[in-house]
């Protein structure tokens, strides 16, 4: 009888182990945007975040103005335009009492853009005025707020990330050059200024982002995206890849991709990378997007069910 039910405990063991593989088609994976990434043994940081708001770096903002009064007679440009240096601005009409009054032509003094073109054509002229303004976008000045608890992390001429909603994954590097000397009374906050190269122009002024500002370097260890943990404190897991027949992860001979849930063990973590402590050794390929989805189909078969909507009325 103890042998029976040894055997029994053994064959159900079996039964849960082969339950928890997750097979997935070619195709289900391509309908999730299922993404995997290699667990890597590297260096992971230690990072302040704060949030920023893109600004002009100093001196990359050029203000046109007349030296004399007069009149818009030709305004080649509008806000936003793409000027290179000698481009041909605008052109204002003196009043200066003259058969022909003269004409002073305005050229770009810089590569940048048009900020503002803020008198209009035929508009009248002071001295004073503002004809335009231009802004060099291929550097930027991102400035944050750092709170009071984080300043003795802070120092001149660390490495700064700098994110923003309107691109997605896509991290803009900069270096922080200048700390305020104040603290803002009300807000308890510190502000620091990143010098940013904005070279493609995606970084606009106003714009809010998020920065993650490296402070140190721990020492190598197993890291996987951040995005690749899921769960929360005390039951912490992610989805490993299963070598194919081959014996490579990947797709295999049969269309298919198999995945386990596998428990870990978390240590520290930054802006983009998790240690992982015990549950995933390096080379491991770990699903980064569409792990949330493997969830739903491992809960799903766990009740007996081993249908998949791909997401095209097919289930799988």
């Amino acid at each position: 009888m103890k042998l029976f039910l040894t055997t029994l405990c053994i064959a159900a063991f079996a039964t849960l182990a082969r339950s928890a593989e997750i097979e997935v088609s070619a195709q289900v994976a391509q309908n999730i945007g299922l993404q995997t990434a290699v667990a890597e043994l590297r260096p992971i940081e230690r990072s302040v975040s704060a949030l920023g708001r893109v600004e002009a770096e100093p001196g990359s903002l050029v203000a046109i103005t007349s030296r004399v009064a007069g009149r818009v007679t030709a305004l080649a440009v509008h806000d936003g335009q793409r000027v290179e240096v000698g481009d041909f601005l605008v052109e204002v009409e003196s009043r200066v009492a003259a058969q022909t009054p003269p004409r002073l032509r305005f050229t770009s003094p810089i590569a940048g853009r048009v900020l503002e073109a803020e008198i209009p054509l035929g508009g009248a002229v002071e001295p004073a005025d503002t004809l335009l303004t231009l802004v060099d976008l291929s550097e930027v000045d991102v400035v944050g707020e750092i709170h009071i608890r984080d300043l003795a992390n802070v120092q001149l001429g660390q490495r700064v990330r700098v994110r923003s909603a309107a691109y997605p994954g896509e991290v803009f590097e900069g270096e922080l050059k200048t700390i305020a000397a104040n603290v803002d009374r009300q807000t308890g906050t510190r502000r620091i200024f990143v010098h940013t190269p904005n070279l493609q122009e995606k970084l606009l002024l106003g714009m809010r982002v998020q920065l993650s500002i490296v402070v140190e370097d721990q020492a190598r260890a197993v890291v996987v995206p951040r995005e690749a943990v899921r769960g929360e404190a005390g039951d912490f897991f992610v989805f490993r890849e299963l070598p194919s027949a081959g014996g490579n992860a990947g797709l295999s001979a049969s269309h298919e991709r198999h995945y386990e849930r596998t428990s870990v063990v978390v240590g520290l973590r930054d802006d983009r990378f998790v240690e992982i402590i015990d549950g995933v050794l390096p080379g491991d390929r770990i699903v980064t997007r569409g792990n949330y989805q493997l969830e739903y189909l491992e809960a799903a078969r766990g009740e007996g069910s081993a249908a998949f909507d791909d997401g095209h009325g097919h289930t799988h």
